[in-house]
């Protein structure tokens, strides 16, 4: 038995111990500066296990965040926005292999530089992924899962794959916020203490008894 072993009480506990270390490495490795980036603004926060592969071409506006294990290849410049939410673990891509007429198969050295845009108080939802040069205009909402193939215009809803729109946000609503100043930086706990929980009418009427034994509504109604 090496020392190692002997110090550490067997091979599964050095292999435990090996394993932290590694993952402590990587969550180090993956924290972001604001100077590393091209544009960092205030108040940004990139959790932990985030992935940027080119910070210094990336531009984040104030008050942004980018939660956890979202991966960016920004080679090719990615561009957020202020109040912008990057959900768990969202892929953007902002080049493309050059694969026609190419030196060798299926690709050789060159690739096409394409900026992803993500504009102001837009919404990006959990493991969606934005491809090569797309734009996600002001206030939209990209729906989790969603593949972003084209442009987003502003307000609007999408989800699928490929991602198309399913509705707009209210443009009077969205802009009185902005006027008001009533904004949130996708920091629900951080702003609000606590989540406002809410049970649609027609869910409760469907699906009542199944609250009810969930705890989630009280037993009288």
């Amino acid at each position: 038995m090496s020392l190692l072993n002997r110090l550490f009480g067997g091979n599964r506990l050095y292999q435990a111990l090996a394993h932290a270390y590694d993952a402590a490495l990587i969550d180090r490795n993956m924290r972001y500066r604001p100077d590393r980036f091209a544009r960092c603004g205030e108040h940004v926060q990139i959790d932990p296990r985030v992935y940027i592969s080119h910070p210094s071409r990336v531009v984040i506006g104030d008050w942004t965040t980018i939660q956890s294990q979202t991966a960016m290849h920004s080679i090719g410049g990615v561009h957020i926005g202020a109040y912008v939410g990057i959900g768990y673990r969202v892929m953007i891509l902002s080049f493309e292999h050059r694969y026609r007429n190419a030196k060798t198969i299926p690709f050789d050295d060159g690739i096409f530089l394409q900026p992803v845009l993500v504009r102001d108080f837009a919404w990006v939802g959990w493991g969606s992924m934005l491809m090569p040069g797309v734009e996600i205009g002001e206030g939209a909402i990209v729906s989790m899962g969603s593949v972003v193939t084209k442009n987003v215009p502003p307000l609007a809803i999408v989800i699928g794959n490929p991602a198309t729109v399913v509705g707009y946000r209210s443009h009077e609503h969205f802009e009185q916020c902005k006027t008001e100043g009533r904004v949130n930086p996708h920091r629900i706990l951080e702003v609000y203490g606590r989540f406002e929980e809410l049970i649609p009418l027609m869910t409760r009427r469907r699906h009542a008894r199944e609250l009810r034994e969930m705890g989630l509504i009280d037993q009288g109604s």
